[in-house]
């Protein structure tokens, strides 16, 4: 499969390796890259291969501008060198599709810039998928008729483990959830934004994903929606869709689902699941609600759902011995070896 190409193109040697190498570490998008480091070697080049985008320090891209030597060339993000740079020929610059940001930005920055660059670029710039696809995802669903059990922690916790065995993605249906708060990696998109990227762009989710998604303690999740309303638009049919994209464009083999009451299609979203575990207590109301849960799911045909089902009880283990418990529970049910 042909990757699509990002050329660098920087006469300043050492920025041009520590940007490239930034590049192939943190730009989790499969695209062939290739840094120059001399404009005219660079200009050759582009005679033979068209990049897809083209990243080039500010000197570079006037270099090459005056002398008319990447007519051909589109899609160029400027690395502006200068504290005001404005060109001129700005009717030249939206015919080639050329955007600008600051050199001297934190590199995490500058990928950022790419990801918005990436999405603004007209049509499709190719396949930007994972180059590994998971061959078949672990989806594991956890889902308690108990509240303020600890089913957010538990997920976490076993999202570590996971992620020791591979690419690992946690989604959290929770209205006003803490999970960004708890990793520290607030964000202004959540999961709304993806899904109506994905229904309408379908050929840049991963360039979406990347930008929306954060990261932490060796795992991705998605920031969650904020209100239950807005959770209870994302449907079934919704999630299934965003979980096998996920798998297919982004290759992640484990996919938590931790849901409430809501998504819609709760039971449907369960069925679907490699494993569903459920927190359960030893308390009278919450025996009490777990057979309330059990008995919906049977008059409804979901017994297969509770089949399906691990009883977690956690209620004695500490935050800190959670981690001991996912790691057992995970190899017991099969979802990992020892």
């Amino acid at each position: 499969m042909n990757r699509p190409l990002l050329a660098i193109c920087d006469t300043e040697r050492d920025y041009c390796r520590r940007l490239d190498e930034y590049l192939r570490d943190h730009l989790n998008l499969s695209f062939e890259i290739c840094s120059f480091t001399d404009t005219e070697i660079f200009k050759e080049f582009v005679k033979e291969k068209i990049p897809a985008l083209s990243v080039l320090s500010q000197s570079v891209y006037l270099a090459l501008s005056e002398r008319g030597s990447i007519r051909n060339v589109d899609n160029i993000l400027v690395l502006d060198e200068a504290v005001s740079f404005v060109n001129e020929d700005r009717e030249q610059e939206e015919e080639k599709n050329v955007c600008h940001i600051s050199k001297y930005l934190p590199a995490g920055r500058i990928i950022d810039g790419i990801l918005d660059f990436c999405v603004k670029i007209p049509g499709n710039i190719g396949n930007l998928d994972a180059e590994r696809v998971a061959e078949k995802v672990k989806l594991l669903g956890l889902f308690s008729p108990l509240s303020r059990c600890g089913q957010t922690a538990f997920a976490v916790k076993m999202c570590e483990e996971l992620s020791k065995h591979g690419k690992t993605m946690l989604l959290n249906f929770d209205s006003f959830s803490m999970i960004a708060e708890m990793m520290g990696q607030d964000a202004e998109e959540d999961i709304s934004d993806l899904l109506y990227y994905a229904e309408c762009e379908e050929s840049k989710f991963s360039v979406y994903l990347e930008r929306i998604k954060r990261s932490a303690k060796g795992f991705d999740f998605i920031p969650p929606a904020k209100t239950a309303a807005m959770i209870k638009e994302i449907t079934f049919d919704r999630i299934k869709t965003l979980t096998e994209l996920l798998a297919e464009s982004a290759g992640y083999e484990y996919i938590i689902l931790d849901l409430s009451e809501f998504p819609d299609g709760l039971c449907d979203i369960l069925r679907i699941c490699t494993r569903v575990f459920t927190i359960v207590g030893e308390g009278r109301a919450e025996k009490y609600k777990f057979e309330q849960y059990t008995k919906v799911l049977n008059l409804n045909g979901y017994d297969d759902v509770l089949a399906n089902t691990v009883r977690c009880l956690i209620s004695d283990a500490s935050y800190d011995d959670l981690s001991s418990y996912a790691s057992k529970m995970l190899v017991r049910e099969a979802i990992v070896s020892e």
